[in-house]
């Protein structure tokens, strides 16, 4: 027994020896050719790589599966959820400019998100955004270090309401459309009617000021073929102004309304048209009753009706 036992340790050791002379030849061969095309591989080299992929397969588990767009969609990018955490949030923001416009509203039209940081956000984005907002004519932003942001912005101001083909707009004194109507309290506003009646609303305007006891009774302006203007009353009276010298026009017929109360009575419209005479349209009511009396006038007179 003893000498098999001896037998097998001997088999054991020289098995080992060679394992171990074997080992020592690999690593000298492989020391001989690094010497040769002169590389040094660092130690650590294998378990370093090892820990990278392993951290490679774990983040892209994280994005495939869909972890990173919901980090990111509450927490922002990782550059902002750095630079958050080194005290570069936004905290404090300033609006100024805004009449209309409430300061949630520009914030909201800015896109700003509360995930956003300092350094990363560009106020040239911001200030695009706001731009094409129509109530806005211009934007600027201000970036103040560490934690506030500044929007300064000129609103395009309510000046009138354009109504074209069944659609009723509220445009700025330029004429630019702002937004549909749907605030009763632009229903202050002047209020004109037809095809380049926008581009044309300044001289309404100033038409309808010309005559300040009669302007309270003007419902709208019609622009007529993009020359002339025909104004509605409240009332429903029509008032077709000249192509050539509307305000002249407008203003001799106000002395005339003063007067005599022509729109109070029962006409349709009232034709400033020709220079040198006022023609009124009566209603059908009035025209038989005034078509009545004329008979009765020529009768009394001797004449045929």
């Amino acid at each position: 027994m003893d000498g098999g036992g001896r037998l097998g340790r001997s088999i054991a050791t020289r098995l080992g020896s060679l394992a171990d002379a074997g080992a020592l030849w690999r690593a000298e061969r492989s020391a001989r050719r690094r010497a040769a095309h002169g590389l040094r591989i660092p130690r650590g080299i294998g378990s370093s790589a090892a820990i990278a992929f392993m951290l490679a397969c774990a983040g892209t588990g994280f994005v495939l599966g869909g972890h990173y767009d919901a980090m990111r969609a509450t927490q922002g990018s990782l550059p902002d959820m750095l630079a958050r955490g080194f005290g570069f949030g936004i905290q404090h923001i300033g609006v100024s400019g805004n009449h209309e416009l409430t300061q949630d509203e520009v914030i909201q039209l800015a896109g700003l998100q509360s995930t956003a940081s300092l350094p990363f956000l560009d106020p040239k984005v911001l200030q695009a955004r706001l731009a094409a907002v129509p109530m806005i004519a211009e934007a600027s932003v201000t970036k103040l270090y560490p934690d506030r942001l500044l929007i300064d912005i000129r609103e395009r101001m309510p000046y009138a309401i354009w109504q074209q083909d069944g659609q009723v707009q509220v445009i700025s004194e330029d004429g630019t459309s702002i937004e549909t109507l749907s605030d009763p309290r632009f229903l202050r506003l002047p209020h004109v009617v037809g095809p380049d009646a926008n581009l044309r609303v300044k001289e309404f305007a100033t038409l309808i000021d010309a005559v300040p006891d009669l302007k309270d009774q003007i419902r709208a302006g019609i622009l007529v073929s993009k020359r002339r203007w025909t104004l509605k009353l409240q009332n429903g009276v029509d008032i077709k102004l000249p192509e050539v010298a509307p305000e002249a026009a407008l203003k001799a017929f106000a002395a005339i309304e003063r007067a005599e109360g022509i729109t109070k009575r029962a006409v349709l419209a009232i034709d400033l048209r020709l220079p040198d005479r006022i023609t009124v349209r009566l209603t059908e009511e009035a025209s038989a009753s005034f078509a009545e009396t004329i008979q009765q006038k020529i009768k009394k007179w001797g004449g045929k009706a």
